[in-house]
């Protein structure tokens, strides 16, 4: 018998093993050891539960048969997958190629065990064949995202006006990354769901099941289907894409998205395409410079990131600066933060708490930022972002949070540790009441503490030259 393993992580509309007439089973685990390894967030679990039920549901209704391995059947996905495999005797198993490793080799020998053939399908989170990636970075040693970006670019056709990038400029980052103005900007809320009954099932089960993992499930704001993510994305497109570009660098302390489309949790998990995505955004009006700014992040940075995944597995492990502070109960728990916690960060770290997302500059140069400063060991900030946030796996993870974020690898992802003190995150989002006040945080004290520390490692990085240059009269006025 000819089944089919739908991943949690390939929730697709038109997953390519519905199309094959020859499946004859289609199967779902729910492990609830493998979300219990760390603590993830509710919505995180959520999510991908309620999502493999809905999955599941529509095919049935399709007339298809589906087995599933439940929560409460409290089965590793190990488990799991071998009593499928054993009761309902498959001789061969098709699944889509998982883009963490090492998934697809774990499924491949428990069919080996089992004398179980298999059939692996592409990779279809991403628009750049696995292939092709993997030759792009193979004759880039040193790959620079915005070489990759420009190949992507000219390799699709996207934003391209024969073979000159449309508007003549490959960015426009020169108009984009403004503060919001300080008269104010009206910022069009996200779309409000109404949760089905699947829906409402599962956050029951998972508030009852994951007593001690952060968030609560009564909060949960996210599309579960891929009609849902598309009105999403939809939305997005008609009411904040316009002004995405421009403010997708601000912060503001009661503003939790912004302008931001907060459509990764659903696209890292098939519910969204990359095409999809591709088609909404540039087939509007919104001005050039947002749908630029937009497009670069969806097949520039994400897609960058998974072939940086690929090709340099050692990432996981790096560690250039030799930092050891082992991750506080708070940073997992919400609670008892000390009461010298930045603003930023206290603030940034409640709304994860809440929402289980934070937008890009946030987890950059906040939360990042923080725990670069404070010499915060990179592979357990790695696995708090993979726990904390609905979007975060380790093809993205590893390579933005050890590279970009960390500076673990010593700037082969990032070519400068992506710190500041106050100055920056006061132009950006007035966190304190003045830009003295900025000044004079503790933000700013670890920032030039953190130069200072790690001066020697740091000296030949040119993009550092003036900071350092700073740091050292800094410490000369001191005596």
């Amino acid at each position: 018998m000819r089944a089919a393993l739908i991943l949690a992580t390939q929730q697709f509309a038109e997953h390519p093993a519905y199309a094959d007439d020859g499946i004859e089973e289609f199967f779902f685990i729910e492990s609830a050891p493998r979300f219990r390894k760390i603590p993830y967030h509710r919505h995180k679990i959520v999510l991908l539960i309620s999502a493999m039920r809905h999955t599941a549901a529509r095919l049935e209704a399709e007339g298809k048969t589906v087995r599933r391995i439940a929560l409460g059947d409290d089965l590793t996905f190990k488990a799991g997958l071998q009593l499928l495999l054993e009761k309902h005797r498959v001789t061969e198993l098709t699944w889509m190629s998982d883009p963490n490793r090492p998934v697809d080799e774990r499924i491949a020998a428990i069919c080996a065990d089992h004398d179980v053939d298999t059939d692996v399908l592409s990779d279809g989170l991403f628009l750049t064949p696995e292939e092709e990636v993997d030759g792009w970075f193979a004759e880039h040693p040193t790959p620079l995202m915005e070489d990759f970006y420009h190949w992507q670019r000219r390799r699709t056709g996207i934003l391209m006006d024969g073979g000159k990038p449309a508007g003549r400029r490959w960015n426009f980052d020169a108009d984009n990354r403004k503060p919001l103005p300080k008269k104010g900007v009206e910022i069009p809320p996200l779309p409000q769901l109404d949760h089905d009954e699947i829906t409402r099932a599962v956050i029951a089960e998972v508030d009852e099941r994951f007593l001690d993992h952060p968030g609560t499930g009564e909060d949960f704001w996210l599309p579960v289907t891929p009609a849902q993510s598309r009105e999403w994305l939809d939305v997005f497109v008609a009411e904040r894409l316009d002004d995405f570009g421009r403010y997708e660098d601000a912060m503001k302390a009661d503003e939790p998205f912004l302008f931001h489309a907060v459509i990764s949790p659903m696209l890292n998990i098939g519910l969204l395409t990359v095409e999809e995505v591709v088609v909404a955004a540039t087939r509007t009006d919104a001005p050039l410079a947002s749908v630029e700014g937009f497009i670069r992040q969806v097949i520039g940075w994400r897609e960058y990131m998974r072939g940086m995944y690929r090709a340099h597995p050692e990432l996981e492990h790096v560690n250039a600066l030799h930092l050891d502070t082992r991750i506080q109960k708070y940073w997992y728990s919400g609670e008892r933060m000390p009461a010298d916690l930045p603003i930023p960060v206290r603030t940034v770290l409640e709304r994860v708490h809440r929402w289980g997302y934070a937008h890009h500059i946030e987890r950059l140069m906040v939360l990042g930022n923080w725990f670069l400063l404070q010499g915060y060991a990179p592979r357990e900030v790695n696995a708090w972002f993979l726990a904390l946030f609905v979007d975060a796996y380790d093809w993205v993870m590893v390579p933005n949070v050890m590279g970009m974020s960390q500076f673990a690898d010593g700037g082969f992802v990032a070519t400068k540790p992506y710190v500041s003190g106050g100055a920056y995150l006061q132009k950006m989002g007035s966190w304190w009441p003045s830009a003295a006040d900025a000044k004079d945080s503790v933000f700013t004290d670890a920032y030039w503490a953190f130069l200072e520390r790690h001066e020697d490692v740091l000296a030949g990085n040119h993009r550092l030259s003036l900071a350092l240059a700073q740091m050292r009269k800094r410490r000369d006025a001191k005596g």
